[in-house]
């Protein structure tokens, strides 16, 4: 039991995965349309996206790592760190 549980937890919510996508998409298509941005515009715009996506990692990381050391047991990510 406790396994499927721990399966559930690690399965993409496609659902919301997709609207994000959409919306993304549309994003993208009204800037092509109406500021006149470039492939590579948009690429560096996605590429910011990326970078703070990696930066919100580490910053997980590390607090993953502190509560590790300092209490020698792994908590659950604070409620402030996906705003």
């Amino acid at each position: 039991m406790a396994e499927e549980e721990d399966k559930e937890d690690h399965v993409p919510r496609w659902d919301v995965i997709e609207k994000l996508h959409d919306k993304l998409d549309e994003d993208i298509n009204d800037a092509y349309k109406d500021d006149k941005l470039s492939f590579i515009e948009v690429d560096f715009a996605l590429l910011m996206i990326k970078e703070k996506i990696y930066q919100q990692k580490m910053e997980l990381y590390n607090l993953y790592f502190k509560d590790k050391e300092e209490e020698g047991e792994v908590k659950k990510a604070p409620d402030n760190l996906y705003k």
